[in-house]
């Protein structure tokens, strides 16, 4: 005849075994959540990956879309001529027809991109901190002139 023991002890462990899951599972999500957390606070990918931020230059106003730009040092800056003439990007001060058109911070090296035919584009990163105004050698005189601020 079967004996109507039973043994507390595996009882006991059967009702813990369901408690040890939850714990398990509350830890995961926890573990989980805070792994998403995490990502959510790192750089864009796209930005950290180097994918320039796009300025596109047309023939009328407004020339450079946008016409100021925040980044930040080490972002790089991607000029697309969308335009039906040539246009430029320089901030070469012997190239300027009116000096306020230009500026840099100090120690940075000007740039520019010599003629950019229509569909043509020019990438620059920047590497010091500061103000930088730019133009267009042929429209400057229409006022096609660019800012972009460079954070640290």
């Amino acid at each position: 005849m079967a004996s109507s023991t039973i043994d507390l002890r595996i009882a006991a462990a059967a009702s813990r075994k369901p408690q040890s899951r939850i714990v398990i599972r509350v830890v995961i999500v926890a573990v989980a959540a805070a792994i998403a957390a995490a990502l959510a606070l790192l750089p864009d990918p796209a930005r950290a990956a180097g994918t320039p931020i796009v300025i596109k230059m047309a023939d009328t106003k407004p020339f450079y879309t946008p016409e100021n730009v925040a980044i930040k040092v080490g972002d790089t800056i991607q000029w697309v001529n969308g335009g039906e003439t040539v246009h430029s990007v320089s901030t070469s001060a012997v190239n300027a027809q009116n000096p306020g058109d230009t500026s840099m911070p100090k120690g940075a090296v000007a740039f520019d991109s010599g003629f950019i035919p229509p569909g043509g584009d020019y990438s620059y990163t920047f590497t010091v901190p500061g103000t930088y105004r730019y133009f267009c050698l042929p429209h400057e005189k229409a006022g096609m002139v660019g800012v972009i601020v460079v954070k640290k």
